[in-house]
């Protein structure tokens, strides 16, 4: 009966502990960003590749690498980005643009990012940033800019350590107290 009643107790923290992690709040980080890049390509046989370097403060410089898709109708633009920071993690996402081809060949594009994901300790972020691409569409070389948040979530891996170290505590403790 003793590891029916560990065995119950064990699952009802593991439970707990997964429903915790939805109410644990995320924080937000107020985020800045500066590219200065080139990019390339058919836009009658996309995709438009673009490639920058820059910061994305506060994390750090950054490279970054995208893939649009032009809609030639309406001057905008779909797709995906990268983000990459010197210690190899990354953020990624969709991008949108909308240019004003009234000042061709300069042309300003309306950004809208919106970050879906990342790896290593950005794994978990998400968030929305806006900002203005100024394109010469003779050289291809831009210059972007924007800001946003990032919102941050805890880490269900450090919930599932919590859940996880209380069993073993517990059955340590119930161990103990049978040989007693």
């Amino acid at each position: 009966m003793n590891s029916k009643l560990s065995l119950l107790a064990a699952a009802s923290v593991l439970a707990l502990t997964f429903c915790a992690a939805p109410t644990m709040k995320a924080s937000t980080i107020t985020a800045t960003y500066s590219l200065s890049g080139s990019a390339g390509g058919d836009p009658f046989n996309p995709p438009l590749i673009g490639n920058a370097t820059g910061t994305f403060l506060p994390l750090g410089s950054v490279t970054w690498s995208d893939m649009i898709y032009p809609d030639l109708f309406t001057g905008s633009g779909d797709g995906t980005f990268l983000m990459t920071f010197a210690d190899g993690d990354t953020l990624f996402g969709t991008a949108h643009y909308q240019g004003d081809f009234s000042t061709y060949p300069m042309v300003p594009f309306t950004q809208s990012l919106t970050i879906t994901g990342g790896t290593g300790e950005l794994v978990y972020y998400r968030g929305a940033l806006t900002g203005i691409e100024l394109s010469n569409q003779l050289d291809g070389t831009f210059t972007s800019s924007g800001s946003g948040t990032i919102q941050t979530t805890p880490e269900p891996g450090s919930l599932v350590l919590l859940g996880t170290g209380m069993m073993s505590m517990f059955a340590y403790r119930k161990r103990g107290s049978l040989f007693q």
